[in-house]
């Protein structure tokens, strides 16, 4: 689709395979598009960097280390298009770590040809805050269809899957579940299990079972192994900036999904539960049928909408608008 060498995706992580986000938004496109993916590490040098490959644009991934910078600048230098993607710029840092890191987004975005962001809320932000437009162009599914669920099974076989920097919202959907003392089991698939094991080793709920499983790139083996997939939001700005993917993913899998009611999720609303994790299980208990129609109609709306090929053709008009300016 694209002259060989005209188009780089660059990503900033030394094993960039084992990054969820890095997968959906920027190697499944760049494969699926043909684009070559290169890894930029801090001690390379942005000039060489750039004069090795000679591409007429680049395509860097979520940031990971402040030298990206160079590489935009280097960039400019030689007349290279760029288009910078921002997984979790919020404008609300709670540290200096987090404001240096923002601090230097901002340098990123001002000097990039265009700004790509996974939300509408993101976007909105970035307007607000620093008066520049970002394109939205959500992650794509990174998991084949399974077959979806036809029925609700007593307990509740209920799954939750993330990465550690969410276990906090983990606990929240847990206290919301606890709350009214559903008979359920939990499955947890996620990194750092030891750590997360301790944190909720304070859980002695009787109607409540446990079991945590580590995260592998093979996880949505273990997700169809349940009924019912659990998405608890904690209402912030750090987590209505992020992509949909475990939404998409969850409905794709065939799994009834429940969401907290935040506003990313609004546009799923005919396809899973929004509200308190508690009620949403209650809900699903008593409406199977609803649930079942409700699976089969996200089904198919999550593959017309979020599918690699969809996702990828969004990727390829804009890079094609963005060379060509």
């Amino acid at each position: 689709m694209f002259l060989d060498g005209d188009v780089m995706w660059i990503f900033s992580y030394p094993k960039p395979e084992i990054i969820p986000s890095y997968i959906v938004s920027g190697i499944m496109p760049a494969d699926y598009l043909g684009i070559q993916k290169v890894i930029f590490l801090e001690h390379h040098d942005p000039k060489k960097f750039l004069i090795n490959y000679k591409p007429r644009l680049i395509i860097i991934n979520k940031a990971f280390h402040s030298k990206i910078i160079n590489l935009i600048r280097e960039a400019k230098n030689l007349n290279i298009k760029i288009i910078s993607i921002f997984d979790d710029w919020h404008f609300a840092p709670k540290n200096n770590n987090t404001k240096k890191q923002f601090n230097f987004y901002e340098i990123m975005a001002r000097n990039s040809d265009c700004l790509v962001v996974k939300t509408d809320f993101a976007s909105d932000l970035i307007r607000k805050n620093i008066g520049l437009e970002a394109k939205v162009i959500s992650d794509c599914l990174r998991f084949k269809s399974k077959k979806p669920i036809n029925k609700i099974n007593s307990p509740l076989n209920i799954c939750w899957f993330g990465m550690h920097t969410n276990h906090d919202t983990l606990e929240f959907g847990l206290k919301e579940i606890l709350d009214k003392s559903i008979k359920c089991k939990i499955k947890i698939i996620t990194n750092k299990l030891e750590e997360l094991s301790k944190r909720l080793s304070y859980i002695k709920a009787k109607e409540v079972t446990i079991e945590f499983v580590k995260w592998t790139k093979k996880m949505d083996d273990e997700v169809i192994k349940t009924d019912i997939v659990i998405i608890p939001y904690i209402n912030d700005h750090k987590r209505l900036v992020k992509s949909y993917n475990r939404i998409i993913d969850s409905i794709n899998l065939g799994r009834f999904t429940i969401v907290s009611n935040v506003s990313i999720a609004k546009k799923f609303e005919k396809f899973c539960y929004l509200g308190n994790i508690g009620n949403g299980l209650i809900w699903a208990q008593k409406n199977e049928k609803k649930v079942i129609l409700k699976v089969n109609n996200g089904m198919k709306f999550i593959k017309n909408n979020y599918s690699i090929e969809f996702i990828a053709k969004k990727w390829s008009d804009l890079i094609n608008i963005v060379i060509q300016s």
